[in-house]
């Protein structure tokens, strides 16, 4: 998950209470939380004297609630807020599954808690007139999932609406003209029309009015450690309305049942040293940590009244600050640590260490997380990865920037609400990455960045491209900004991309070669992927909410039209009994030709026919696979005959984990299911055995061919399909740089592109960078035993291919290892009458290692240091040669003689060494400096280039080496006394 700043933030402050605003109005007013509300347009400022209501989208201060002097005094000091319906899930054993399946979609009311510093719970209502369905067609913030919402509730809802809620503000110099938020409003409800609007006619958001009321207040006369809260969706009798409140106390959890807040019921279990309230593993829990500083997990079974503890494996001698849980991972916040620990493996995943006090950590997104800290922030994925950082980790100063001032945030879609003490709001726009699985294996996943300014980002480099590379904007077509843009899938080629604006039913198709939008409405999609290049499978629903399978045709070269109707090839009805987990469209590397023969029709005559992709279909507990068989034109256009449905395998046995992807490999699959790989493999017609193969993968970058790339423990890890199945050791592995977060795959090119966010004061920028791990292919191969031929033939081209034989040759020296392969591989890629990449290669890996290493490296070459300089003379190699003249020059005897010889690797090794002794002793580096006549051919050679060169900065170099191979035969003439210098200076003139 990519995720960073889009720009500098907006700031604006809060109105804290002030001395002038009355005289039992405070002095020392802060802001001490920021909340948003679930299901509704709203966010909560929390201060130590009022309680302020924001719409969030457009942002706009709506109401508020101002405490006096004696409700602080007889009460306490605010100090926290809680929502309800934040944790619905806690509640599974108290209410009903069909009434937590409408918590939140209720009109009219949104509940949320404040406690203050003496424990008292004020139970405040927000009323307005809408509703989530209302807010997320109106607004387009991802408040609630549509398609999950029953069709019939849900048109309710939208019915159910009033238009005069809308908050109406006048131009000063223009009673006609309605202003919002900065922006002139049409006041119309419904579907906006895209393609069609003007300057004249840009619609904004409305801000609807809201009104703050304080509808109760509880006293426990206890500490309150956590609380959770849940209002029952509306029946439509208010005195029958039920609530339920769970809190954290210092030695037991209370769970209360109300009618209209009066309570029914109370139910106490005992639980001791609590700290959070959780829930886990499909059960309401209690975090804890005893006197003795253990944490514990406290798994409460609300209908027994009992409770199961679990240790935790963490060793950190310090109060834990806060706990967070996103599916099996815990993040445990300490003062200036959080350790990331995985639930179902019972082991610390990673830590997390910052230099200064953390100020604030949380989640962000599903699949990130917020740290700051008074030196900066850090946005890191579930498992602890660092994706940005302002942090600077070698900075031991105090001085603190101006996130360090934020302590508090919230954070709705693209966007991200930060507040500090002194009372600064802060909302920053951010870039987020739109979720993209792989779907044709032919080509790599391109990057696709998103921000609530109708902006794309497409991140797409190939193997040629240079390491500045551009990126590709795209603009919707319309200039609303209340667009839910749920979906964006491109195809493979990068020439057709589907977008889905989920809050208004409507599918944008974009041609990128054309550079033309058609837009369609009224489809309701929960996924889609592109089948091939030119056709949209879609999971959809249908007017009934029914859920049902279709594939869309869309040629890129002939046009298509504006029915959607007319676009579609195939459709299948999913029964309402079956249960889906996910779907996965995998169009084939290679075809997969297939033999069909019609009835009508001889074998001679039958059409030849290829699968080329499949789809697997996962439900509760089995797989589907449905074949798609198609027909491959002379140009490799493809057009699709056939979908081929196979009967159900049973080979889940009971995992309810949707599958991240799936793979037909070896006649089985391979599957990531959270954080595992897992394999499943046929032992019998009808039986399946799985097991895991590869634990703790982060996230899979991308399938290309038949190479797999996964982010894991820190590293890209790099595998063939064919090892991972047998696991197998990596082909290569890249570590990862802080902040530089992985993001596309050029495979051709070995090369790992991420992208790094910049952030100043004045800049603000998206940075690509690249890891090279072609060195790493290719000693893997070596080692598989692949002939040099097919390695050079198939990395020849790339422009690194001689930096990597060079630093694989520079790192076995290193290491004493046999040198046999790479120097054959580099003969080979030296083939021809010119020797230059050879020579360029070991100049550069004599520069590189230590001279101790020296003696290893020319006796495996079976060379001497003279035996180099004359073939770089011999080949009119200029470059080389004044490479090696450099090194040679700067030789210092004494640091070989300091250091023993590294000892042979083998029996072999030491006889090579014995037999080559005597040779290299005649041309070592003391005995070629000497030789005058060789330094006085090296000198020719040298002035010659310069003199010839065309280049001025070539031709100065070129001068400079000679000058300085001047100066040196200058001290070597003065201990010889001959007349070499001379001679020298005849050559410089």
């Amino acid at each position: 998950m990519l995720i960073g700043p889009l720009k500098p933030p907006q700031i604006s402050r809060v109105p804290l209470a002030d001395k002038s605003e009355g005289k039992d109005q405070p002095s020392n007013d802060e802001v001490l939380q920021t909340l948003h509300l679930p299901y509704c347009n709203c966010l909560v400022v929390l201060t130590k004297w009022k309680v302020l209501i924001y719409n969030y989208k457009p942002m706009a201060l709506v109401s508020s609630f101002k405490r006096s002097q004696n409700s602080i005094e007889s009460y306490g000091e605010s100090k926290k807020l809680y929502a309800d319906s934040a944790n619905t899930n806690l509640f599974e054993g108290v209410m009903k599954q069909t009434d937590l399946r409408y918590v939140g979609s209720q009109k009219g009311k949104v509940t949320f808690y404040m406690v203050s510093s003496t424990n008292f719970v004020f139970v405040f209502q927000l009323l307005l007139n809408s509703n989530p369905v209302s807010t997320f067609k109106e607004v387009g913030i991802p408040i609630i999932d549509i398609n999950k919402i029953d069709h019939d509730f849900g048109q309710e809802l939208m019915n159910d609406v009033e238009d005069d809620e809308t908050l109406t503000v006048f131009d000063k110099n223009d009673s006609h003209r309605v202003i919002q938020n900065g922006y002139a409003v049409e006041k119309q409800r419904g579907f906006l029309q895209f393609l069609t609007r003007t300057s004249d006619t840009v619609d904004e958001i409305p801000i609807k009015r809201m009104e703050l009321r304080l509808k109760v207040m509880f006293n426990f006369g206890r500490t309150i450690l956590d609380l959770a809260g849940i209002c029952e969706p509306n029946t439509g009798d208010e005195v029958s309305k039920r609530e339920h409140m769970m809190i954290l106390l210092p030695h037991r959890v209370h769970i209360m049942k109300f009618q209209d807040f009066k309570v029914q019921d109370n139910i106490f279990i005992d639980i001791s040293d609590g700290i959070r309230l959780l829930y886990v593993k499909e059960s309401a829990c209690v975090i804890s940590q005893t006197a003795e500083l253990q944490v514990y997990l406290n798994y409460i079974d609300i209908g027994q009244k009992n409770v199961t503890t679990q240790k935790l494996s963490v060793q950190k001698e310090e109060l834990l600050q806060d706990v967070l849980i996103n599916g099996n991972i815990l993040s445990l916040v300490y003062e200036s640590d959080v350790i990331i620990y995985d639930l179902e493996k019972d082991f610390v995943i990673k830590r997390v260490t910052t230099r200064t006090k953390l100020s604030c950590f949380g989640q962000i997104r599903d699949d990130a997380k917020l740290l700051v800290t008074g030196q900066g922030f850090k946005l890191l994925t579930n498992r602890g990865s660092c994706i940005v950082s302002t942090m600077d980790d070698d900075d031991t100063t105090s001085e603190e920037h101006e996130v360090s001032l934020f302590t508090s945030f919230a954070a709705v879609g693209g966007s991200l609400v930060m507040s500090s003490p002194d009372g600064q709001l802060s909302r920053w726009d951010l870039w987020f990455e739109m979720p993209s699985s792989f779907t044709d294996v032919r080509y790599t996943k391109p990057l696709i960045l998103l921000n609530d300014n109708n902006d794309i980002l497409i991140f797409a480099p190939t193997s040629d491209s240079s390491a500045n590379i551009p990126f590709q904007t795209l603009k919707l077509p319309t200039q609303t900004i209340n667009n839910c843009i749920s979906l964006i899938k491109a195809n493979g080629p990068l020439t057709m991309l589907a977008v889905l604006v989920s809050n208004k039913n409507i599918l944008l198709i974009h041609n990128m070669v054309e550079n033309t939008w058609h837009s369609f409405s009224d489809l309701a999609l929960v996924d889609m992927w592109w089948l091939g290049n030119d056709y949209l499978f879609c999971h959809s629903l249908d007017e009934d909410m029914n859920e049902q399978l279709r594939c869309y045709h869309f040629p890129a070269d002939k046009g298509f039209s504006s029915d959607i109707r007319e676009q579609l090839i195939w459709e299948h009805a999913i029964s309402a009994k079956t249960s889906l987990r996910s779907i996965h469209v995998n169009t084939l590397s290679r075809y997969k030709l297939l033999r069909l023969k019609s009835k009508n029709q001889s074998y001679s005559s039958a059409e030849n026919m290829f699968k080329t992709a499949e789809i697997l279909i996962q439900s509760d507990e089995d797989l589907r696979t449905i074949d798609v068989i198609s027909k491959v034109n002379a140009d490799e256009t493809v057009n699709i005959k056939v979908f081929h449905q196979h009967p159900a395998e049973k080979m889940f046995d009971g995992r309810k984990d949707a599958c991240n992807w799936i793979l037909s490999v070896n006649g089985g699959y391979l599957a990531q299911c959270r954080d595992e790989i897992i394999k499943w493999e046929r032992v019998d017609e009808r039986g399946w055995l799985f097991c895991v193969v590869l634990a703790g993968v982060e996230r899979t970058l991308d399938v290309v061919e038949t190479d797999i790339y996964l982010i894991k423990d820190n590293e890209v890890v790099i595998y063939s399909l064919e090892d991972l199945w047998e696991s197998q050791a990596p082909m290569a592995t890249v570590e990862m740089a802080e902040g530089d977060y992985p993001a596309v795959i050029s495979p051709d090119a070995a090369i790992i592109h991420s992208i790094q966010f910049v952030l100043a004061r004045e800049v603000w920028k998206l940075i690509p960078r690249q890891a090279i791990y072609l060195d790493q292919l290719i000693e893997h191969h070596l080692a598989a035993g692949v002939s040099c031929q097919e390695i050079d033939a198939r990395y020849r081209s790339l422009l690194h291919y001689k930096f990597s034989l060079e630093k694989i040759l520079s790192g076995k020296v290193l290491t004493n290892d046999s040198l046999v392969n790479i120097i054959s591989l580099i003969e080979f890629y030296d083939q021809g009458p010119k020797h230059s990449g050879r020579l360029e290669i070991i100049s550069n890996c004599l520069r590189k290692i230590e001279i101790e290493h020296w003696d290893y490296l020319f006796t495996k070459l079976k060379l001497t240091p003279r035996d180099l300089l004359l073939q770089c003379i011999e080949q009119d190699e200029a470059r080389v040669l004044g490479v090696l003249l450099m090194v040679f020059l700067n030789y210092d005897v004494s640091k070989k003689s300091r250091t023993a010889h590294a000892s042979p690797s083998s029996k072999q090794d030491s006889k090579e060494g014995d037999m080559n002794k005597g040779a290299l002793e005649k041309g070592s580096v003391s005995t070629v400096l000497n030789d005058e006549d060789l330094m006085l051919q090296v000198l020719r050679l040298l002035v010659h280039t310069a003199a010839a060169s065309e280049v001025r900065e070539e031709a100065r170099e070129f001068w400079d080496m000679s000058f300085q191979l001047v100066r040196f035969i200058h001290a070597l003439d003065n201990e010889n006394h001959t007349s070499l210098i001379q001679r020298a200076i005849e050559i410089i003139g």
